[in-house]
């Protein structure tokens, strides 16, 4: 147990230097170590969307921790759902300073975005002159944080950056639960 612990806190450590703060905040805050058994470290991770964050960027992470915890090449078996309460919950124990400093942060209702509900992609008129800018926010939407991301829209009046900035943010709001 001990080492699971110290397995997990160095893991979250090394990612919180890697990832920026949005992204450690919405990719490796959520994601709970479950256990540790054999060669395997089982994670949860609440939205199958991290995943790719997992297994692309912090992959190499979990392979250098578990080498230097447990002398053997660990490796990650990610899970969407919690198949037994009863399974030591690692993430619950850990004394991260870093969680315990965090102030959890509440959910902005909707009206208080600056958005606008009239904007969304369905309503969106595409064009010669925006159709690759349809195509990047519709990407960001599908995977927040992966791809183009930052997002840099540019271009003259009349072309619909504001149009596909609110379609995003909508399309994002609807996607995402718990929203900052």
């Amino acid at each position: 147990m001990l080492k699971e612990k110290q397995f997990w806190n160095q893991i979250l450590e090394l990612a919180k230097e890697r990832l920026t703060r949005s992204m450690f905040d919405f990719y490796a805050t959520p994601a709970e170590l479950i256990k540790v058994e054999g060669n395997v470290a089982t994670i949860f991770l609440p939205r199958s969307e991290m995943e790719m964050v997992w297994s692309t960027k912090l992959n190499d992470i979990i392979v250098a921790v578990g080498f230097q915890i447990y002398d053997t090449e660990i490796k990650a078996q990610y899970v969407l759902t919690k198949e037994d309460s009863n399974t030591s919950d690692i993430a619950s124990n850990v004394e991260n300073s870093n969680h315990q400093q965090e102030e959890i942060k509440k959910s902005i209702p909707y009206s208080e975005t600056g958005l606008r509900d009239i904007y969304t992609f369905d309503n969106f008129i595409q064009g010669d002159g925006n159709i690759w800018a349809k195509s990047a926010a519709l990407a960001v939407s599908e995977d927040p944080g992966l791809t183009y991301n930052p997002l840099f829209i540019y271009g003259g009046p009349g072309l619909g950056k504001t149009h596909l900035l609110n379609a995003l943010g909508n399309e994002i709001l609807k996607k995402i639960l718990m929203r900052v």
